[in-house]
């Protein structure tokens, strides 16, 4: 009778531990994915701040003007259009304008959606939602940062928003909007899918629960092999 129930017992404590394993296992991974989603949008953010001083540094670059790359109608400064001795067509692209076009492209080609962003932007385009509308507010109370997993279009993002400060060459185009150097102009607004590393975590959660499953049929077919060896003992005594 009592190792019957002693028999129980360590099954019930056995099943606890691995089930705990599980749930630790579980937990971690939860914060694990979205962590990694994070890095991605910060490393996208560091590019992005890096080719814009760049273009800032070098006062935009001239480039032939397209149908994908039509005259910014929103840059007012001179020289915005200029033409080459044999007569080719060139526009300035500015720092936002050129982030404007990386951002679309990254999009296509992998799915990260970015754009510049500002409560006074000279760009429609560039209004904030109601989200970047909320994080730019607090920007202006020291804070550095918004992050959140939420859902867009009915998909789920990792999404990161931090403050994009005035330098001194982005007053060329700025200066008349009020900005000093220095200044919160707005934000970097970037949105990583979190399909693919939702479908990895699923991926790790089945491998451990298959591992985890091998790990409990092999502790509790060895506790009741040994119980029955122990039963079998006490009978022949």
């Amino acid at each position: 009778y009592w190792l019957g129930r002693y028999t129980w017992f360590m099954l019930v404590l056995w099943t606890a531990i691995v089930g705990a394993l599980f749930l630790f296992n579980f937990m971690s991974i939860r914060k694990e994915f979205p962590a990694l989603a994070r890095l991605e949008a910060i490393a996208s953010f560091n590019k992005d701040v890096v080719y814009r001083r760049w273009g800032t540094i070098h006062g935009g670059v001239y480039v032939p003007v397209t149908e994908k790359t039509p005259s910014n109608i929103y840059l007012k400064v001179q020289e915005r259009d200029i033409s080459t001795p044999s007569g080719k067509k060139l526009t300035l692209v500015n720092p936002a304008y050129m982030t404007r076009q990386a951002h679309e492209l990254g999009k296509e080609q992998y799915g990260l959606k970015g754009h510049i962003t500002s409560l006074k932007p000279l760009n429609p385009g560039n209004a904030a939602d109601p989200w970047e509308t909320e994080a730019l507010k607090s920007f202006e109370h020291g804070k550095l940062e918004v992050a959140t997993v939420a859902t867009i279009d009915g998909k789920p993002y990792f999404r990161l928003i931090r403050p994009f400060i005035t330098e001194e060459g982005c007053l060329k185009c700025h200066a008349h909007q009020g900005y000093k150097v220095g200044d919160i102009r707005g934000g970097i607004s970037l949105a990583v899918p979190m399909k693919p590393y939702f479908a990895a975590a699923k991926r790790r959660i089945v491998q451990i629960a298959i591992g985890l499953a091998f790990l409990w049929l092999l502790g509790a077919g060895g506790l009741l092999v040994g119980m029955g060896r122990i039963r079998n003992r006490i009978r022949e005594k």
